[in-house]
């Protein structure tokens, strides 16, 4: 008797919508899942990638800041960098948000000794050091570049 009791209401316009409303939630949630794990992704990335540290010595163009070898050169996202040693990691973390916004990139070496980013027709040039660590942020065409980071090669 409790059965078929239940059963009815189950078969109810109160049942069939209980349950409809259930398999609407179970549907949306795993968008809403998706994009919450997007962005929580973006922002531990951000945070991650930002990098404090004191800025890295400008300094001026020599035929020996890179060496009788020259520069270990690459392009990135329309910019090019250079370095003389190591070992290079990048990134582009959206600005704000999740995905399909603007970006911007974040690269960080292991060793350079002397860098050089150029970024819409301007040349940045570095010098960290030989043996520390360098993070090159370059947003909305701004360069910026500080000693420090955790990458390691």
């Amino acid at each position: 008797m409790a059965r078929a009791q239940r059963q009815g209401v189950l078969d109810s316009r109160v049942g069939q919508v209980v349950n409809l409303t259930g398999l609407m939630l179970v549907i949306v949630s795993i968008p809403a899942l998706t994009i919450y794990e997007t962005w929580s992704e973006q922002a531990a990335m951000r945070r991650a990638w930002n990098i404090a540290g004191p800025a890295c010595p400008v300094v001026e163009a020599s035929p020996t800041l890179f060496g009788a070898k020259g520069p270990k050169a690459f392009e990135y996202g329309e910019i090019r960098f250079e370095r003389r040693f190591g070992h290079v990691s990048c990134v582009a973390p959206a600005k704000r948000g999740m995905v399909g916004g603007e970006v911007y990139r974040v690269c960080q070496f292991s060793a350079p000794a002397a860098l050089a980013v150029t970024t819409e027709g301007r040349t940045s040039l570095y010098k960290p050091g030989v043996g520390r660590r360098a993070t090159v942020t370059v947003r909305d065409g701004q360069v910026s570049c500080v000693v420090g980071g955790w990458f390691s090669g």
